[in-house]
Parts: C-alpha cells; structure tokens; sequence
C-alpha cells in the first residue's frame, strides 16, 4: 500500500510537467498532422461549434471555481459554490476544455490522445490531493468527502454565498492560467 501511495502523490506533484509537456506533444500533433475529415463541411463547422462552447464553459468553470479557492484552499475546505455540487471543480472544468481542445483541432488522433491522457493520469493526480487534504484537514474533509460527489457534479447540492472573499492578486494569477484554454481556439 506504501508503494502506491508514494506513485500516486510521484504523480500528483508532476502534474503540471507532465501536462505541459503532454500539451506541446499536442500542440507539436497539431502542427505537423493533418485534419480527419474534410474542410468547410459539416463535420469541420460542428467540432468547431461543439469545440468552442466546450471551451467556453471550461473557461467560465475555471473562472467561477478560482474564485472560490484563490487565497482560501490553503486555511479551510471549500465548500461553497462550484465545491459544492463536486470535489474536483477545476479537473471536471479541464477535461471540458480538453476535449474541446481535441474537437477544435478537428484530429481524430489527438481527440483520443487527450481524452486518454485526462482518463489514465488525472484520477492519480485526484486521489493524492485528496489524500494531502485528508492529512492537513482530518474530519472536516472526510465529512466533505463523504457528501460531496468526486468529479461528476450534482447540481441539487449547490450552495453559494451572497458574499465571498478572495485574493485578488492570486485570483488575477489564477485567471491568466485559466484562461489559456479559450486563447488555443
């Protein structure tokens, strides 16, 4: 058991690396392969339609959920807003926008590549998180484990303030990383 918690949290602190260079094997892909299916059809029109409203919503979600977590996730568990209705707002959000990634690039092979990345690696990267956040907050996120869906969100538990404080200058941080999504369309 020792063993597999040291490879989950290996790949949870490399997370960014290993999604940085999976992103420019993506973008090297998309420079050197070519379109699936024909240009200017309906095909090309409805992935780049479907492709963009997927990143739209994965920019807005992002938004919305560093908003709740920019200057607060280190001293409490979030529970507010998006972390309401789901544990993992901010992957569920980034899987949207990659698959958005692999329509808009209208290549079958990079459509698949992503969407097998985000399902082998991101489940690791979930499990040590939440591992960290049981051992820093004990049965506070137990409690919140217990009642709050991982990754699938279910919309009947939404809870918002009329009022919420956060960091503007690490929601500022946050927003220009979380923006890239829509800037790649």
């Amino acid at each position: 058991m020792e063993d597999k918690n040291w490879m989950i949290f290996a790949v949870q602190k490399s997370r960014l690396y290993v999604s940085r260079l999976f992103a420019i094997v993506i973008l090297l892909l998309a420079i050197f392969t070519s379109h699936s299916f024909t240009q200017e059809g309906l095909l090309d029109i409805t992935c780049e339609v479907t492709g963009l409203f997927l990143l739209t919503i994965c920019s807005m979600g992002r938004l919305w959920s560093l908003l709740y977590i920019s200057g607060n996730k280190s001293h409490e568990v979030i529970t507010d807003g998006p972390y309401s209705m789901m544990r993992n707002p901010l992957y569920f959000f980034s899987s949207i926008g990659a698959v958005g990634i692999g329509l808009v690039s209208e290549n079958l092979l990079i459509l698949i590549l992503i969407i097998t990345f985000y399902a082998a690696y991101y489940p690791f990267t979930i499990l040590a998180e939440e591992k960290k956040l049981e051992n820093k907050f004990g049965e506070v996120y137990t409690d919140y484990k217990r009642k709050t869906p991982r990754f699938i969100p279910k919309p009947s538990l939404y809870n918002g303030p009329v009022l919420y404080t956060i960091n503007a200058n690490t929601f500022i941080k946050n927003f220009v990383n979380g923006m890239w999504f829509i800037w790649i369309f």
